[in-house]
């Protein structure tokens, strides 16, 4: 005789994440007042976060600044993360948005919702001649080193957004989801900011094909 479906709560729960299931226990300690335990996620993500925000300030003081800032804003908000996405994703968004608030009281910046629909689809790979050489050469290492300058300059030609969607997918190699749920826009605003950035360098970086 067939029996029935297995209900949900007859079904084994699924396999824990480690990871997810050690920043949880982290954060019951910081909330339990161990305030030492905060620093886990410090030297964990520290290094990573510093680079993200150095590629989107081009300064390093001023990146070490918003990251011990976006840091010390986490910690005082900890109370109040409800532990929907990871604490890596939500400390990027909020690195993020003080590096927006910094660009905005420098200068008037475009919202998220005056960006358009992703255009046209089409090729938006950076060229790939800007591949860092392997060194072998003076003459290669001087050719690398002007790359990476110019690389350095087209990326402080695009928007706060673009830089910080650009970053994340080409040299974090987070997926399209990842990024959205970090700077809290939908796939597609993300994917218009990536197309806009990769032809914004695509023109910048033309004869460097």
């Amino acid at each position: 005789m067939p029996t029935d479906p297995p209900t949900d709560e007859s079904r084994p729960a699924r396999e824990a994440d480690p990871l997810r299931e050690k920043e949880l226990e982290q954060i019951r300690r910081v909330r339990a007042g161990e305030v030492d335990a905060f620093e886990y996620f410090v030297r964990t993500y520290q290094r990573k976060l510093y680079r993200l925000v150095l590629s989107l300030v081009r300064d390093g003081a001023e990146a070490d600044n918003v990251t011990q800032e976006s840091f010390v804003k986490a910690f005082r908000a900890l109370p109040d993360f409800k532990g929907e996405s990871s604490f890596e994703t939500w400390i990027t968004r909020i690195a993020i948005n003080a590096v927006r608030d910094r660009a905005r009281r420098k200068k008037p910046v475009v919202s998220f919702s005056d960006l358009a629909a992703a255009e046209d689809e089409g090729s938006s790979d950076v060229p790939r001649a800007i591949e860092p050489t392997d060194g072998t050469s003076p003459e290669r290492d001087s050719l690398s080193r002007e790359i990476r300058r110019r690389i350095g300059e087209a990326l402080t030609a695009l928007t706060p957004r673009q830089r910080a969607v650009f970053v994340m997918k080409h040299y974090e190699e987070r997926t399209i989801a990842e990024i959205g749920a970090a700077t809290g826009l939908d796939e597609g605003t993300v994917k218009s900011h990536l197309f806009r950035a990769a032809r914004k360098l695509r023109q910048r970086l033309e004869d460097l094909r």
